[in-house]
């Protein structure tokens, strides 16, 4: 991996070198990350598989604005009106600092729509260009999505230089609606904020993940207290009673069984739960879960979506997928367990419950009994497993192993760190 400065910004290299060495105290992997002087106009990052141009705008210099793949532009004195009508014929520039209501705004577009960061007034007098773009370019170098690489900078800005941000406080909030800037999600009832049912973090236990009503049986009866139904096949002739069967068992064993994607099933015959993935969030009716009082669990698969689903306030985070998976098509990058470590961090520090910090966090993707201390240490409540229980020969034998292992004392993330673990 290569990360090219333009000459004329020469002196954005150390600031990338100080990113680099705070990201490697976390335990990310540098010694692959190579800095250098860019033979054109804009930053590169360029590895075996692909490269990216970066051009960059500010009141004192402008590098390579146009043509770039990206091209970032700070302290834009437009407005949010002006800056939504130049994103739709520039997609591909990045507005950083945009005055808005005695706030500011970081707005992007992200597949035809935009995207946008809200910076409280307190926290935007910290904007540094140069500290910014050096994040931003330390954070893509790690692989983390551009949604992900402009939350870290600016929540970066917000912290002494010698410290990755993990604090609630300093993070930039994802924007739902704003008609200024085209942006309307919905997950707002009249205007104010959803929320789900609060669940105790100790109640989560062992979270197996099956795909048929027979193993949500086997599992009660074995003494699990989480479950999730996950049917692949929406046009499964049994579905619905499956779905009706399970609830009623959860009901029977004093379980908790959470239903994946089908919710409006799941409000039709009163389930405990319901778990949605990223891609279902939109085609729900999170209205009417609110409404049904039914607890929900949300998928994650970084910064972005975790600061986006905690607006809505859902009964726990699902954070995932951590190692390499077979059991579903995944469009993200396995997260590894530095990651998970930080986003944990992270949700520590976010009020849950009138008395609570952090949510109940499930860890999901790739976890077996190999695995699982090495999860279990970077402090989530749960661990969701799926293969490790329904390809074994002894489930019950399987299951006291995890629980076993989760009823360890969790020490603090950073515990990975001094085990050597670089899993980026």
């Amino acid at each position: 991996m290569k990360v090219l400065i333009p000459s004329q910004l020469i002196e954005i290299t150390g600031e990338v070198q100080n990113c680099l060495l705070v990201a490697q105290q976390q335990g990310f992997e540098i010694k692959n990350i190579e800095l250098g002087v860019s033979p054109t106009q804009y930053f590169s990052i360029i590895d075996d598989n692909q490269s990216m141009t970066v051009g960059y705008h500010q009141s004192t210099s402008t590098i390579g604005l146009s043509n770039a793949d990206i091209s970032v532009d700070y302290l834009s004195k437009q407005t949010c009106d002006d800056v939504a009508n130049r994103l739709s014929l520039s997609p591909e520039t990045i507005f950083i600092g945009v005055e808005s209501q005695g706030s500011q705004v970081d707005i992007w577009s992200h597949l035809g729509s935009n995207r946008a960061l809200e910076v409280s007034a307190m926290f935007a007098k910290d904007l540094d260009p140069s500290r910014h773009m050096a994040w931003l370019l330390t954070s893509l170098a790690l692989d983390f999505p551009l949604e992900d690489a402009l939350v870290l900078a600016r929540a970066a800005c917000s912290v002494s230089r010698e410290t990755w941000p993990s604090n609630f406080s300093v993070f930039p909030t994802p924007i739902l609606e704003n008609p200024s800037l085209s942006i309307q999600v919905g997950w707002t009832i009249d205007g104010k904020a959803i929320a789900f049912p609060k669940m105790s973090k100790p109640t989560l236990g062992l979270y197996p993940v099956v795909d048929s009503v027979d193993w949500i049986e086997k599992l009660l009866k074995l003494g699990v207290k989480t479950t999730q139904l996950r049917i692949k096949d929406s046009k499964k002739t049994d579905l619905e009673e499956q779905i009706e069967r399970s609830i009623r068992l959860g009901e029977e064993y004093g379980g908790q069984v959470f239903i994946n994607d089908y919710w409006q099933l799941a409000i039709k015959h009163g389930a405990y739960g319901v778990h949605l993935g990223q891609e279902d969030i939109e085609e729900s009716n999170l209205t009417a879960l609110s409404n049904a009082d039914i607890k929900l669990g949300l998928s994650t698969h970084g910064y972005y979506e975790l600061l986006r689903i905690v607006q809505i306030e859902p009964s726990y985070i699902a954070l995932g997928h951590i190692f390499p998976t077979t059991t579903k098509d995944m469009p993200s990058k396995p997260q590894g367990l530095v990651r998970l470590a930080l986003y944990q961090r992270l949700i520590d520090t976010i009020p849950y419950s009138q008395t609570d910090m952090g949510y109940p966090t499930v860890a999901i993707g790739g976890i077996d009994q190999s695995t699982a201390p090495l999860v279990w240490e970077c402090g989530v409540s749960s661990l969701a497993v799926v293969r490790a229980i329904t390809l074994s020969n002894s489930p019950k034998r399987v299951i006291g192993e995890f629980e076993k292992i989760m009823s360890r004392p969790q020490s603090v993330a950073a515990t990975k760190i001094e085990l050597g673990l670089e899993h980026a």
